[in-house]
């Protein structure tokens, strides 16, 4: 009975103090760092958070703290690992059926679009529909002409104030807004193409296997 209630009050006392955790909560435990994390390292988080849960299976209060203090351990290797690296910017990144990836942008604060990753493309593109969504004045705007996909695009030359992917930030940012609608390179292409005029200043790596696009700013 004695040993009983201490376990009682031990557990109560690891809840109080937060390094006992239930299932539901752990889930969510550092996931930011986690995404980042290795195959390996995500192989040994995982095989700590079984050992923890078979650990509270048994109700053994040593065993769930040697379990819980080896995840915990873990976790925080993992983490300073992850920290060297924390001047990476990762952006998800969606495929279509041919394989061409996609990143959901901002312009100027409000505007919203989907862009195809082109890293050979030299400006930011974007359809004609843009035109009016950023309130371009077509007409006295610089006039010019991209390539495309398709072929040659007449374009206005436009300075975005803003164009965000995430965490990842640049302004007065040079683009081309397409005078005429193309239904060819719509469907290609979405809302249009991110280029180097955005991706210029950062070093950066497409993640095939993760589908994602990792920023690193230039020094």
């Amino acid at each position: 009975m004695r040993r009983s209630l201490f376990n009682l009050l031990l557990l109560a006392g690891l809840l109080a103090a937060g390094t006992f955790l239930p299932r539901a909560a752990r889930a969510q435990e550092d996931n930011s760092w986690i995404a980042l994390a290795s195959d390996e390292e995500r192989t040994l988080i995982a095989a700590d958070r079984q050992a923890l849960e078979d650990a509270e299976d048994s109700g053994r209060s040593s065993k769930i703290m040697a379990a819980r203090k080896q995840l915990s351990d873990d976790l925080a290797r993992v983490t300073e690992r992850r920290r060297a690296s924390i001047s990476d910017i990762v952006i998800p990144l969606k495929a279509d059926a041919s394989g061409h990836f996609f990143v959901d942008v901002v312009i100027n604060d409000h505007v919203q679009a989907s862009l195809m990753l082109d890293t050979g493309a030299p400006v930011v593109m974007l359809s004609s529909g843009f035109v009016r969504k950023l309130g371009v004045d077509a007409a006295r705007s610089p006039r010019g002409y991209v390539m495309a996909l398709n072929g040659r695009h007449d374009a206005v030359e436009v300075s975005l104030r803003s164009l965000k992917l995430g965490q990842a930030e640049k302004h007065n940012v040079p683009a081309a807004v397409l005078l005429d609608s193309n239904d060819e390179l719509d469907n290609q292409c979405g809302d249009g193409l991110l280029g180097l005029s955005f991706l210029k200043g950062y070093h950066y790596t497409v993640d095939h296997q993760k589908r994602c696009l990792i920023l690193r700013r230039s020094s």
